[in-house]
């Protein structure tokens, strides 16, 4: 499991939850605003996912966050540890996702391993390629398949963006907002 980095305590990545931030290693988009990236090419570490877990200090922790880099890149290393957390611990597990790869949420929701799913929204879908450098199209369809999976599932999801002045306006946030209609919570974040 290549990660970057542990928190072993927040108060800020699970809502109303004291957790646990597993960060994983590797992004399938280039975002020029991402606080994670640098982190990410300069100190990322090759660990099997048992030994990540023991890692982790949890005397105070009632979720796991696995965030990243794009944690869905590594699939089995994902899988592995959200299984291992449950195993061991029980505890809830959130998933910070960029929504790239839907059928490995899928995989992880309908094994009982997510109880959160946060999916970062970076823009309006035509502008993706300036802004993550990726295909806006792919992900528009990937958020709408993934709501409807956690409706189905019972899975809360939160679609989230980053407003970025320069390149975004209003008109960009409306489009967002009808695209992730019937996500639990939107919510638009400040650089």
């Amino acid at each position: 499991m290549k990660i970057f980095g542990i928190i072993d305590l927040s108060t800020l990545d699970y809502p109303k939850r004291c957790s646990s931030v597993v960060f994983m290693s590797g992004c399938n988009m280039r975002c020029g605003y991402c606080h994670n990236y640098l982190q990410m090419k300069r100190n990322t570490y090759n660990i099997p996912p048992c030994q990540v877990y023991k890692r982790i200090d949890l005397t105070f922790s009632e979720a796991i966050v696995v965030s990243g880099g794009e944690p869905t890149l590594q699939p089995q290393a994902l899988t592995e540890f959200c299984r291992i957390v449950k195993r061991e611990e029980n505890l809830p597990i959130k998933l910070d996702t960029n929504g790239s790869n839907v059928d490995t949420v899928k995989r992880l929701i309908e094994e009982d391993l997510i109880d959160y799913l946060a999916v970062d929204v970076k823009c309006a879908f035509d502008k993706y390629w300036d802004i993550a450098q990726y295909h806006g199209s792919k992900i528009e369809a990937n958020v709408k398949k993934l709501i409807k999976i956690c409706k189905r599932e019972n899975v809360f999801i939160e679609c989230r963006t980053t407003y970025i002045p320069e390149k975004m306006d209003k008109r960009d946030i409306y489009t967002i907002v009808k695209t992730v209609k019937g996500c639990n919570l939107y919510a638009l974040q400040q650089l």
